[in-house]
């Protein structure tokens, strides 16, 4: 049985594996975990039409699932359960509900706190009209977009129009601009299965991730038994947003804000895997796996997740590193100073710089949230020192 997977992901690979399934990857970039591995490359893994063209050429008709870890791909894996007969979503209306922002936020009731989202027309770039209907700040990003990317906060005519000028664009429905949400940054991470929530947990970031331009960190980590009842509270918030959208079986990643007075406000929320390393650090703290679970549900088949459990002995948390502005920094500079599950931090000539910046990577444990943020933010000003 091949299982064709959209982007490379290399929890895939193993998840695959355990399963004794082949898997084909169509990639737009190729990666040093690819080697070996059965690959088309395409230009862009958004094109549904593209992706159509590399998978009836190979495997053609022999593949009996679909599934991505990336936000882009999605229209793509509709088109291609539609066309082969594949389990799975192939409702393309459906679909846009967990890609575009303006029309996922649309779909909710009012029940569902949201952000303000209107598409931004290129012709019509009016600072003060926007402003009257979202506040003075608001913020501009790609309707469809992932990672943060162009993705910034606007105060003025000013900041707009030189967001426009880095940031071109022709189509009326390319890019929105939303109200500025101020708050504490999560995301619930999980499982949907025939029309419920069968597993779900709650993190945190450690910077919200718009900041990742002005040189904030992007780093991630579960919550602890501390927070349970904001835990409880995400949790539900995100199976009366999935239940509103009519979401397919799927794993899920939701992102939201905790306003100050403590009410949740939904970001947004993708219909595949949480990105970065968070589906790592789930399964060292929960024992989950997401990649697998995905699989299972790409089947058709109930996917494998775990009961209910006591809280883990340890929390595990990730931080993607920059290249520090101090050339003498090594991975044994980390390593002298903190204790680390995981690191991946490569001298300059063999490294290369990746979303949000990163070049490197390293995985903590603690016992609490808490603790486990507190060395996050160490390694995030240790790796930024000069």
């Amino acid at each position: 049985m091949t299982v064709v997977c959209l982007g490379y992901r290399a929890g895939f690979v193993e998840a695959a594996r355990r399963r004794n399934l082949d898997l084909h990857f169509v990639v737009d970039k190729l990666k040093p975990g690819l080697s070996g591995l059965s690959c088309t490359r395409v230009t862009d893994l958004a094109d549904g039409e593209e992706v159509l063209r590399a998978v009836t050429e190979y495997p053609g008709g022999d593949i009996s699932a679909v599934v991505t870890g990336h936000e882009h791909p999605m229209f793509a894996a509709t088109v291609l359960r539609s066309v082969f007969g594949l389990p799975g979503d192939t409702d393309p209306a459906r679909c846009l509900r967990f890609r575009d922002k303006r029309i996922q936020k649309r779909a909710v009731s009012p029940a569902v706190p949201t952000a303000g989202c209107v598409y931004l027309k290129p012709s019509e770039p009016d600072y003060a009209a926007l402003a009257k209907c979202l506040g003075a700040t608001f913020v501009v990003k790609p309707a469809d977009g992932f990672g943060s990317q162009a993705t910034e906060a606007v105060h003025s005519q000013a900041e707009l129009d030189d967001y426009l000028r880095r940031h071109p664009f022709v189509s009326d429905v390319r890019t929105v601009a939303e109200s500025f949400v101020e708050g504490r940054e999560i995301h619930v991470d999980g499982v949907w299965w025939e029309g419920r929530l069968v597993w779900a947990a709650v993190s945190s970031y450690l910077d919200p991730l718009m900041g990742w331009t002005r040189g904030k960190a992007v780093a991630d980590a579960p919550l602890g038994p501390a927070e349970s009842e904001l835990a409880d509270r995400a949790t539900r918030f995100a199976s009366d947003v999935l239940l509103q959208l009519a979401a397919p079986d799927t794993v899920f990643h939701l992102e939201a804000f905790v306003r100050p007075d403590g009410e949740l406000v939904l970001g947004e929320v993708g219909a595949r895997p949480a990105g970065a390393l968070t589906p790592e650090v789930l399964r060292m703290t929960h024992g989950v796996d997401l990649y697998g679970a995905a699989i299972d549900v790409a089947l058709g088949r109930a996917p494998e997740v775990p009961g209910r459990a006591d809280e883990p002995a340890d929390l595990f948390g990730w931080i993607y590193l920059v290249r520090s502005p101090n050339r003498d920094l090594t991975e044994d500079s980390f390593r002298d100073r903190f204790e680390l599950v995981e690191l991946d931090y490569p001298a300059p000539e063999n490294g290369r710089e990746g979303v949000y910046g990163r070049c490197g990577h390293a995985i903590v444990k603690a016992a609490t949230h808490k603790e486990l943020m507190h060395e996050l933010r160490a390694i995030a000003d240790f790796n930024r020192s000069a």
